[in-house]
């Protein structure tokens, strides 16, 4: 059983991220048209690379209509054919530009068409004639070939209920987000509800189009029972609203570093060099942000970052840089006694005051080994000095847990996501490169599991 808010909010994830599809509502009028039928990969596999995003659902005979249906449909039309096409999916469109469609399986309840009778399947809603003009315009005069990560997704969208995206599809859910999201920016995840409480995504997500996906993908061994450790140690109290562990910064900060513009102002406005960039993105990190009810800020944020010790003159250098541009914006350092009278000088903090002498942020720079510096950096609470160190190769991938609630609260998830996330409890993503990548791209193709409570 499949609740309303499920059916009438199209879910994807994004963040990671997840990624979370927005309400169908208010999109919709009427009109019917036959479209090549969704029995035909190649017909869907159009769909897929020329929507933004595609979702499809089951029939459900215990639930009614969705309200989109009646819309369309009127109240009546709606009832006799949700009862009819128990047993099938229907699909949402959102096509590259304009109002988003609607499709059914056709049945005895379909009105004749004024398109091609070669496609008989399935009927296809658009929001207008102008709508329909343009897509069949669209359609290819020659075959397309899937790559294997599409045949894939085509697949789960036709047997169960699953969800497809691109990056403007993505962008117009997140909004700000979508830069932390670039590792995510295309993807496809089948959606399973488990007792109407959790749920479940698995799939494959990527920075490129599937359609470039080289044929040799799979996805990474083990993933299932990792992702049951790695859910079995979820922490039921003290419960952070963002945990992000990752084997580099590359999948939360890549899309800016690899902005030329972005780059040059962060060197000439902070004096961080393209070598302490390039170090800050293939850096071992540990992101956590915590909810606040008192102070000047909503939430903490605390940030550790892993180096090798031969970075320590790369790392020393860009923090002072730093240092200076902070001091002449009139912040004021304050260098830890007990942080700096520790370890022979191998570990130092600084707090950083702003003019009513309230404490803004903090950062520590420590030698956990020989070989490896740690770099802690903190905003609107103190430094965990508890945390243990990063280890300078962890697990390939990412791990993300989230209090959707938190996020929330702290304005990070705004009205652009359905209602049914922002209401959402706890969430668990695990991200693993898939193996089979050409050389350079390692990093590139992810297969993803993760969970969401719903309240």
């Amino acid at each position: 059983m499949v609740p309303r808010s499920f059916r009438d909010h199209p879910i994807t994830a994004s963040l990671i991220a997840l990624s979370i599809a927005a309400s169908a509502a208010g999109f919709f009028a009427s009109g019917r048209w036959l479209s090549p039928r969704f029995s035909d990969q190649g017909s869907l596999l159009f769909f897929l690379r020329e929507s933004r995003l595609i979702q499809s659902f089951n029939v459900d005979s215990a639930q009614s209509p969705p309200d989109v249906w009646q819309r369309r449909l009127g109240a009546t039309a709606a009832n006799q054919r949700w009862q009819s096409s128990v047993g099938h999916r229907w699909w949402m469109v959102w096509l590259q530009d304009g109002a988003p469609l609607m499709v059914l399986h056709r049945t005895k309840a379909s009105e004749p068409s004024r398109v091609s009778s070669l496609f008989p399947d399935v009927e296809l809603f658009f929001a207008d004639e102008l709508h329909r003009k343009s897509f069949f315009s669209k359609r290819p005069s020659r075959s397309l070939t899937p790559s294997g990560l599409e045949k894939e997704c085509i697949d789960q969208l036709i047997r169960s209920p699953a969800v497809a995206w691109n990056p403007s599809g993505l962008s117009a859910i997140a909004g700000p987000l979508a830069f932390a999201l670039n590792s995510g920016s295309h993807g496809c995840l089948k959606l399973t509800l488990d007792q109407g409480r959790l749920l479940l995504l698995d799939g494959s997500i990527s920075s490129r189009p599937l359609s470039s996906a080289p044929p040799s993908l799979r996805r990474p061994p083990g993933i299932e029972s990792a992702f049951q450790t790695f859910v079995g140690d979820s922490p039921t109290n003290n419960r952070l609203a963002l945990h992000w562990q990752g084997a580099s910064t590359k999948p939360l900060f890549s899309s800016l570093l690899q902005r030329r513009l972005i780059s040059d102002v962060i060197e000439k406005t902070y004096g961080l060099a393209p070598d302490f960039q390039a170090a800050w993105s293939r850096a071992p990190m540990d992101l956590q942000a915590q909810l606040k009810n008192d102070g000047g800020f909503k939430a903490s944020l605390q940030l550790t970052l892993a180096f090798h010790a031969q970075q320590a003159e790369t790392l020393q250098s860009g923090l002072a840089s730093v240092a200076s541009n902070l001091e002449q914006r009139g912040f004021r350092p304050q260098v830890s006694p007990s942080a700096a009278e520790t370890d022979n000088g191998q570990s130092t903090a600084v707090i950083w005051k702003g003019a009513n002498q309230n404490v803004l942020g903090r950062w520590s720079v420590e030698s956990p080994r020989p070989d490896q510096i740690s770099l802690r950096l903190s905003l609107g609470g103190p430094l965990d000095t508890g945390l243990p160190p990063l280890k300078l190769k962890p697990k390939s991938g990412l791990s993300i847990r989230f209090d959707a609630k938190q996020l929330r609260e702290m304005g990070w998830l705004k009205a652009t996501w359905p209602f049914l996330v922002q209401q959402a409890g706890q969430g668990e993503l695990l991200i693993k490169p898939m193996l089979g990548s050409r050389s350079g791209q390692a990093d590139t193709w992810y297969w993803i599991k993760g969970q969401l409570s719903l309240r």
